[in-house]
């Protein structure tokens, strides 16, 4: 039987020290999202949280936009067994064209946007999407037997950044979604999607 762990990039990840228990053997395979270990300038976070989520990833999803940085998305594929990239349907271009690029980046593939479909049928984002977070969430529900989370927190209001690896002063630090909420992303969806797959049994918290 197959086992994943998902990190998210959640203030949450920092409450507890299992930097240990995420590197070891647990699990067949650890995914990890967009700038998990890396600024924008490329360069490794300091200071180094793997006391809290240790350092193993073996499949990195990012969304389209990281995917063209220069100093992220492809630049970073060879670290990883697997780039995952998610594009939302409303941008998904030529078909033919991520043909060519997922030939010539053997460890890269976009996640199908027929995702997108099905996760609205569940729980509908529209006129959003689902974050990357919560694509990421249904490509490892399809391709694995037992999948776990850590580090989802759905942007919750109660801490004041979005990510781990940020304070509050930094560029994407402040949770905009508490102070200036965006429409490009829903939280209480997410939320939503979450709970129905936890309940449903297709999704475990790692605690």
């Amino acid at each position: 039987m197959s086992k994943v762990l998902l990190v998210g990039n959640g203030p949450s990840a920092t409450e507890k020290k299992l930097g240990k228990r995420i590197d070891s053997d647990e699990f067949d395979k650890v995914i990890r999202f967009n700038r998990w270990k890396f600024d924008q300038d490329g360069s490794e976070h300091n200071p180094d949280y793997s006391e809290f989520v240790g350092t193993r990833c073996d499949y990195w999803i990012i969304n389209d936009l990281h995917l063209t940085e220069t100093k992220l998305g492809i630049s970073k594929r060879h670290l990883y067994e697997m780039v995952l990239v998610v594009m939302p349907k409303f941008k998904f271009f030529n078909q033919d064209i991520v043909n060519k690029i997922e030939a010539q980046y053997k460890n890269l593939q976009f996640i199908p946007t027929e995702y997108e479909d099905e996760i609205n049928s569940i729980v509908n984002f529209s006129p959003s999407w689902p974050t990357t977070g919560i694509m990421g969430i249904h490509f490892a529900i399809h391709h694995f037997d037992e999948v776990f989370l850590y580090g989802f927190d759905s942007f919750d209001f109660k801490y004041d950044t979005q990510h781990y690896f940020e304070d509050e002063n930094a560029e994407y630090g402040k949770n905009k979604f508490k102070f200036n909420p965006n429409k490009d992303h829903t939280p209480d969806k997410e939320k939503k999607y979450i709970n129905n797959m936890l309940k449903s049994n297709k999704l475990k918290r790692l605690t």
